[in-house]
């Protein structure tokens, strides 16, 4: 590539790096609750604290469904007691999953789940069921409080889908309550015994995204609650299920095949030796070719311009006929030496305009013809006549 070339297309990349480097970030308030993303709605904070509320206690964040997790499980030893945590914005745990939770839990174990929506078989199978409160048009606090504790938590609401409770439990303990917009008591925290274990079911999953957790002014609600967990190990079922081993970028399949990831680097360097010569080849520059001048409208344009000048209304008027007659010879084939009705009829039908407006010109034109006028109000009318019938021609 020539010098200029190279200088051209290193001020186009520093435009690019610089246009892409200044751009405006937009923030996403999806709620995710994806534990490893820092977006508001997501749950890292949240779950980068767990060491410090469970004493350093083991945390495994599965990626599977439970029940593959479960499977996993009946192959090893016999593991201590563990607590589950889920955190989503809708439980979908599928049926077979839910009974081996069911299981897990029957056998000693603790889970805490929070979400504002769950699956029917579940609230059949503890004996709950959810509603929700209506949702605020405007952004105002909500607060959360304890049945047995005096912490609370103030809190405005992102996610505009209203706010989820506890409709009834026939076998759960109430244990967390927000007061409505009609100052009713709505329970959002029950525990739900199971056997030898215990269901912990919270329905405002949003107080522990990144964005609450950062805003709140006292985060002893969010500690009391964890502490109905036992100080055991936690198992954290992931509200996104993808293993952080392995890669995710859109090409992992090609490059995880020996032959597809070769095919792949040759495809990369045929394009590049393809971009680099036909580089060099340079188009030669294709002349700009300037169109003919209408010498004719440039004379007509200079005498007019004399006659007006001159006041000369009377040699414009005629001028402006002669040339309008010679625009219906040529355009519409029709001789203009007899002016007659039978000349009406037919340049009426061929430019679209009715009878009467063509009459009204070519009788305005012939009275012109054969007088003399001295003040330019007769030729304003004739041309509006004339303009009004090519404005009809063009439709």
């Amino acid at each position: 590539m020539s010098r200029k070339g190279v200088i051209i297309g290193s001020f186009v990349i520093l435009v690019i790096v610089l246009v892409f480097a200044n751009r405006s970030h937009t923030v996403d308030w999806t709620p995710t609750f994806n534990e490893f993303e820092t977006k508001p709605m997501d749950t890292k904070v949240f779950f980068d604290q767990l060491p410090f509320w469970f004493q350093e206690r083991s945390i495994k964040k599965i990626h599977t469904t439970f029940y593959e997790y479960d499977q996993y499980l009946r192959n090893q030893p016999i593991d201590s007691v563990k607590s589950y945590i889920s955190i989503s914005r809708n439980y979908d745990i599928d049926e077979t999953s839910f009974e081996a939770l069911l299981e897990y839990v029957a056998y000693g174990n603790d889970a805490f789940i929070s979400a504002s929506s769950f699956p029917y078989f579940m609230k059949d199978t503890l004996g709950f069921n959810t509603a929700y409160e209506n949702t605020n048009i405007k952004e105002v606090a909500n607060r959360l409080f304890f049945e047995f504790s005096k912490d609370s938590l103030i809190y405005t609401s992102k996610i505009p889908v209203g706010t989820s409770y506890v409709k009834d439990s026939t076998a759960g303990k109430k244990l967390g309550y927000f007061i409505s917009a009609k100052g009713e008591k709505k329970t959002n925290f029950v525990g739900i015994p199971y056997y030898d274990g215990i269901f912990y079911i919270h329905t405002n999953p949003e107080v522990f995204t990144n964005y609450q957790l950062l805003e709140a002014s006292d985060t002893r609600y969010i500690s009391t609650v964890i502490s109905y967990l036992p100080q055991v190990p936690i198992i954290v079922d992931k509200a996104v299920k993808i293993n952080p081993e392995v890669s995710q970028s859109k090409f992992r399949y090609i490059t995880s095949k020996e032959s597809l990831k070769w095919a792949w680097y040759l495809l990369l360097l045929a394009l590049a030796l393809f971009i680099f010569f036909n580089a060099k080849r340079r188009q030669r520059v294709i002349p700009i070719i300037e169109p003919l001048k209408n010498t004719t409208t440039e004379f007509v344009h200079t005498v007019s311009n004399l006659h007006y000048e001159a006041a000369d209304y009377n040699g414009i008027i005629q001028k402006k006929i002669i040339h309008f007659l010679e625009s219906i010879r040529s355009k519409y084939h029709l001789s203009t030496e007899n002016l007659n009705e039978d000349f009406v009829k037919k340049l009426a039908m061929k430019s679209g305009n009715s009878d009467e407006q063509v009459q009204q010109l070519i009788s305005l034109i012939l009275k012109m013809k054969s007088h003399k006028f001295m003040t330019k109000e007769p030729l304003i009318n004739l041309n509006k006549e004339i303009e009004n019938f090519y404005n009809k021609d063009k439709k």
